[in-house]
């Protein structure tokens, strides 16, 4: 059930990544390839995705309180494997930093935007999406939704 909760969770995002808007300048990643350390970034491992071929992390020093129970942040996905994966509407890449807004007590998550990476770390797309691009999808359990969730969230969400 993971792994098939997981693959449609990446499948969404990368599927809806064709409805976004492209904007000029991504972050970077902070990555050997990359042409400076992302500043302010403390990556946080939660794991691989079932296949094996997805690491995912999340930048702890990101969140940030937007409202009552609004919390914004961002994840970073590295692809092991980008020859295995399916991009759908996205370029090829080898990592992706999402930003997200989660809402702690309503459990749904929304993509806000995303910066793509080749394998040298050279930034090759980057986009930005509106509540009506993309709708805020509730949490799944035992999906790398949940573990942000539970990362940004803590105990006191449950």
């Amino acid at each position: 059930m993971f792994k098939h909760l997981l693959r449609s969770t990446v499948l969404c995002t990368v599927f809806l990544a064709g409805c976004a808007t492209q904007t000029s300048k991504p972050l970077d990643t902070g990555t050997p390839g990359g042409s400076r350390p992302l500043a302010n970034a403390e990556w946080h491992n939660l794991g691989v995705s079932p296949s094996g071929n997805i690491l995912h992390e999340i930048d702890g020093l990101s969140i940030r309180k937007q409202a009552n129970n609004l919390f914004a942040y961002r994840d970073r996905k590295t692809i092991f494997n980008p020859a295995k994966e399916n991009y759908l509407n996205t370029p090829k890449h080898k990592q992706s930093v999402n930003r997200w807004v989660v809402d702690c007590k309503a459990r749904n998550i929304r993509l806000t935007g995303m910066d793509l990476f080749d394998e040298n770390g050279r930034a090759i797309a980057n986009y930005t999406y509106n509540d009506k691009q993309i709708r805020a999808m509730p949490v799944v359990r035992n999906s790398a939704s949940y573990q942000q969730f539970e990362y940004v969230c803590g105990t006191t969400a449950n």
